[in-house]
């Protein structure tokens, strides 16, 4: 089956188990909306949802129901008000996240590797879906990416040496290596793309 298919596939499931069954309960676009319009922002909502499973797909039904717009209620809820109680009912994946990808191929990836924060970097995306924005975040960020890359060393040096590491520690250092090992893919990946243009 071609990618443009099962791209295809994912969005007929979204409608069918989301947007029609909203629609047969009235909900609609105002007056006046171009239809070309309408459809391309339902498309576009069946594309960002397609991630969810049926049964969360279901669940999202269920709680935007009563979420309309307007006087009556019966209006299309905003595209963030659908996104946002999808991340409630099931949480996108990071790896799908716009703009993580090409945010850790870029310069901003490998200069956190170089600078020894990009598990916490990377930690950040899970938790805010975006990287750090301000001094403040930034600092936080790097403070945390420095006790990590401390602590991570240590545990390696201890294990390496042969000597006890308790299994709240050995349990924190897999973890901090496989997010070191995705974002580190990540920088690769953007730098090969980067290489080939």
């Amino acid at each position: 089956m071609s990618e443009a298919r099962e791209f295809q596939t994912k969005r007929d499931r979204v409608r069918r188990l989301l947007l029609v069954p909203l629609e047969a309960i009235g909900f609609r676009f105002q007056r006046g909306t171009d239809p070309d319009e309408a459809r391309k922002r339902l498309d576009r909502l069946a594309d960002d949802l397609a991630y969810m499973s049926d049964e969360n797909l279901r669940r999202l039904f269920e709680a935007m129901r009563t979420k309309g717009e307007g006087k009556s209620r019966d209006f299309w809820p905003t595209h963030a008000a659908f996104v946002a109680l999808a991340q409630i009912a099931q949480p996108r994946p990071l790896e799908e996240m716009p703009g993580l990808a090409s945010w850790f191929g870029s310069e901003a990836g490998r200069q956190a590797l170089a600078e020894g924060r990009l598990v916490e970097e990377y930690r950040w995306w899970l938790a805010k879906h975006r990287p750090p924005l301000n001094a403040q975040e930034r600092r936080v960020v790097a403070d945390r990416g420095g006790a990590g890359q401390s602590r991570a060393a240590r545990l390696k040096e201890r294990l390496g040496l042969g000597l006890p590491v308790d299994a709240v520690d050995r349990e924190w250092l897999l973890a901090w290596q496989a997010h070191e090992a995705a974002a580190r893919e990540l920088v690769r990946l953007g730098m090969e793309k980067g290489n080939a243009a």
